[in-house]
């Protein structure tokens, strides 16, 4: 134990009533009031060790962190009937427990124990009848007494109950009560919701498949802000939604390929603290003419109005595909938009033309696909920007990410968890760095966005106050495999030129051409690959890169599997003062390595070791290395889990290591 013990434990009895896994006994139930045919449990014990050392290197100053955390909890769970398993089957558990956590901070050290109480209780009246209903309790409480900092009270219950009709179109209706509350010397946050669902499915035909969904959720929050200077301040954040949902699958005609038409309709209306109208319908025809000729259309209506801006976007598209023998398969489209926004407008029209062609030739099997196509883009703001919601970004390791338009404003990228709840700090989780007129976003080793998380980045880019564009793509890809010898060549050519056609040049168009020559050679478990690609780009530095690549990946036998890998990168970059590089950065070289064994020592002990290394130097003067293991072990009912790893990073002048341990221990009873 650490810290001081915990000083509170508050019984309670949480009722799940919910629809319960496997049904108990059917036939031969005996008829009694109340009948109990499983009693058991869980034995928790978990917690986690985590220490950081870091070195600022601009300022020399460093920071040692420790956290150590423990918690303990016992869950008992009853599980039985009432007269009847068909009448009333109910299941009922009660959960807890106390944690403990030390915080050290340099010569600084940080106490809290905290206290887990909570129940569930979850049944099911008539389940086998045509009409059922499913109800259901919980209550969770949460005290963490800190010797740093204000202690906390969480407080969550809900109740609900679901009711079932069961027929050829199932329907169901679900109404739901929580409250959540959490209180401390700061503030106190209360919130209470009412939340109804009514949903209808029709599946009666396989070839016909519609869902129907209804929501309302009435939410009434009050945040109050305490202060010993002046009275309460509370705030009301009231929340109004509703919103219907439906979902269509239509397959129609004879032969092996129907027709099908597909899609969603969405109508939101939501009021209180945030205020937004959304009506959305996406509609996809397949129609299968022969067995190698269709086609197929598509229609999308968005209407999006919220405290921020009015969005309203149509756009459509229509196209075919033929297959010419067995070798040639065409696909044409063509589409337009029109998206008309506070700031401005947007009209796209283009088309697009693929060609995919397979053939076995007397050397080898030869694929080629040439994709050609143009849009036509008119584009007219009243302020020369637009803004970009809800960018998708994958940040993985300590490699830049490059957002996808140019010329964005300084100060205006907002980086969200993938809900949009959680709002990162630049500067702390993540780094921007401008890179011609492009941007990119880094993620930092010591913030909080973990390695491989996508996120969400909002931001204003420059746009034509009054301007007619057009876009010309070609992407051409060639691939020949040997037949004779284990190796495969390809090569790649991409072009995607922007030109300004009429009025304002918002100063963002792009030119960007790629040449892509590798070879692969494939043997055994071992895979090499070769490449070499030329970029020549308006807005971005031009380059020229080497890549290597290999991977050994092998599977001994039931109980042992390894794999292994690396990449190097040899970039250079062409003109790179006229970008701003600094002197000794118009290149990058990249190195990586990786590995993974998984051993099966036993038949209920699973280990498994990984490594890992990245060195970026050049542009980005980078290092992170990682060393880990795992380990779970069952026995009866117990299972034993523990993972951990030791880390060794640098970036831009700041280095430091991490080491990080983590257990699970459960026994079931």
């Amino acid at each position: 134990m650490i810290g001081r013990s915990a000083q509170r434990v508050s019984a309670g009895l949480m009722v799940a009533l919910a629809l319960t896994g496997p049904a108990h006994a059917q036939k031969g139930a005996p008829i009694q009031s109340i009948n109990i045919v499983d009693i058991g449990g869980d034995l928790l014990f978990e917690g986690h060790y985590r220490k950081d050392h870091e070195t600022r290197g601009a300022s020399g100053l460093t920071t040692d962190e420790k956290d150590l955390f423990f918690r303990e909890q016992i869950e008992l769970r009853l599980g039985g009937y009432s007269y009847h398993p068909n009448l009333f089957d109910w299941d009922a558990a009660l959960r807890l427990g106390v944690s403990q956590q030390r915080i050290d901070i340099n010569q600084d050290s940080f106490d809290s124990d905290g206290t887990i109480v909570g129940y569930n209780l979850s049944g099911i009246l008539l389940k086998e009848k045509p009409v059922s209903v499913r109800v259901y309790a919980s209550k969770a409480e949460e005290f963490i007494d800190r010797s740093f900092a204000r202690s906390i009270e969480l407080d969550s219950r809900a109740h609900g109950a679901e009711v079932y009709f069961k027929s050829s179109v199932p329907i169901s209706l679900l109404f739901e009560q929580s409250h959540t509350r959490e209180e401390s010397d700061l503030r106190i946050d209360d919130e209470q919701t009412d939340y109804l669902r009514f949903k209808v499915t029709d599946d009666r035909d396989r070839d016909w498949f519609t869902v129907f969904t209804y929501e309302h959720e009435d939410t009434d929050e009050t945040s109050t802000f305490l202060s010993s200077s002046s009275p309460p301040t509370p705030q009301d954040l009231p929340d109004r939604r509703d919103e219907l949902n439906l979902s269509n699958r239509w397959r129609f005609g004879d032969g092996l390929n129907p027709h099908r038409l597909s899609g969603s309709t969405r109508l939101l209306r939501r009021r209180g603290a945030f205020f937004n109208d959304l009506f959305s319908i996406n509609q996809r025809l397949d129609l299968y003419h022969s067995e190698t000729f269709s086609t197929f259309y598509r229609a999308q209506a968005s209407y999006d109005d919220n405290q921020t801006q009015n969005d309203d976007l149509i756009s459509g598209e229509v196209g075919l595909v033929k297959k010419y023998y067995q070798s040639l398969e065409v696909t044409g489209r063509v589409f337009g938009s029109d998206r008309q926004i506070d700031e401005g407008s947007e009209q796209v029209f283009g088309g697009f033309v693929d060609l995919d062609y397979q053939k076995r030739t007397g050397v080898g099997r030869y694929s080629s696909n040439l994709g050609l196509g143009t849009e036509r883009e008119t584009q007219r703001t009243a302020g020369g920007e637009l803004s970009i919601r809800d960018e998708p970004v994958t940040l993985s390791g300590i490699l830049p990410q490059r957002l996808g338009e140019p010329g964005i404003a300084s100060g205006s990228i907002v980086v969200t968890d993938i809900n949009n709840i959680l709002t990162f700090v630049q500067g702390v989780d993540y780094r921007v760095q401008q890179i011609g007129e492009f941007t990119e976003v880094v993620r930092l080793v010591t913030g909080t966005i973990a390695d491989g998380q996508t996120v969400l980045v909002d931001y204003t880019a420059g746009a034509a106050r009054d301007g007619q564009f057009r876009t010309d793509r070609i992407n051409w890809r060639h691939r020949l495999e040997l037949d004779d010898l284990p190796v495969a060549l390809f090569f790649e050519y991409r072009l995607r030129d922007e030109q300004i056609e009429s009025g304002d040049d918002p100063g963002n168009l792009d030119r960007e051409e790629v040449y892509l020559l590798g070879s692969e050679l494939t043997f055994n478990d071992l895979t090499l690959i070769g490449e070499y690609e030329q970029r020549n780009q308006r807005l971005f530095p031009s380059s020229t890169a080497y890549r290597a690549r290999g991977t050994y990946d092998r599977v001994f036998d039931d109980t042992l599997a390894m794999t292994l890998g690396g990449d190097y990168e040899r970039l250079r970059y062409k003109d790179a003062d006229a970008f701003g590089f600094e002197p000794g950065r118009d290149f990058l070289d990249r190195y990586s390595l990786f590995g993974h064994l998984t051993t099966k020592l036993r038949r209920n002990l699973i280990v498994r070791l990984e490594a890992s290394y990245v060195d970026l130097r050049g542009r980005e003067n980078d290092t992170l290395g990682r060393v880990g293991a795992s380990a779970n072990w069952s026995l009866g009912n117990l299972d034993v889990s523990i993972s951990g790893y030791h880390a060794v990073y640098e970036q831009e002048g700041d280095d430091g290591t991490s080491d990080y341990v983590m257990f699970t221990l459960r026994r079931s009873f």
